[in-house]
């Protein structure tokens, strides 16, 4: 089983890294994983509340998206820690020697550390939590989260799975803190409305 899905992880990776390269794709991709970078997230989500919450909401929906955001990034490096896994190129090292595989890799050249992908987290952390709490644009922003996990796997720095596990971290986390928190929108909601 394992065998299988690292497989699909492979296989997956090398159609995504190699079979869709091109110069649209890579600068499409290059920015999809600057805006999951989880500095320009917090900076971005909390631009958005400041300036467009409900100004009696912002103070507290500003805290409980930055402890949501600390939650899931310590969450992701304790799993990193206790999952180490090889990136692409490390993976992929001896194949790459022998001209057997070219990874393409126009950002930084990473190896450690994959499992879970760090930027599909932060994307998907943010933008569920916006999904719950904002309740706007909820497709736009699961579909740029997207983007953002499926950027990683194209620039060569996480396989599928990687991408997968971060996104489902971050989601999880935000629905987490959305169902906990007594002051959400489905907290202020009558039962059986």
């Amino acid at each position: 089983m394992i065998n299988d899905l690292v497989g699909i992880d492979e296989s997956f990776f090398l159609w995504i890294n190699n079979g869709l390269s091109s110069v649209f794709a890579d600068t499409l991709m290059i920015l999809a994983t600057i805006a999951g970078d989880s500095i320009v997230l917090i900076l971005g989500g909390l631009y958005y509340i400041l300036t467009r919450a409900e100004k009696n909401q912002r103070r507290r929906l500003a805290l409980t998206f930055l402890i949501t955001m600390a939650v899931a990034g310590a969450l992701l490096q304790a799993v990193k820690q206790v999952a180490p896994r090889d990136r692409p190129l490390k993976h992929f090292q001896q194949e790459i020697e022998n001209g057997k595989v070219v990874v393409n890799t126009p950002l930084n050249l990473l190896y450690n550390r994959s499992f879970p992908s760090g930027h599909s987290q932060a994307a998907f952390t943010t933008a569920m939590f916006f999904a719950l709490y904002v309740r706007r644009r909820r497709a736009l922003l699961l579909l740029a989260a997207s983007l953002v996990a499926l950027s990683r796997v194209y620039l060569g720095v996480h396989f599928l799975s990687d991408a997968i596990a971060g996104s489902m971290l971050g989601a999880l986390i935000a629905w987490i803190v959305y169902k906990t928190d007594p002051q959400s929108p489905c907290a202020r909601t009558e039962p059986g409305a």
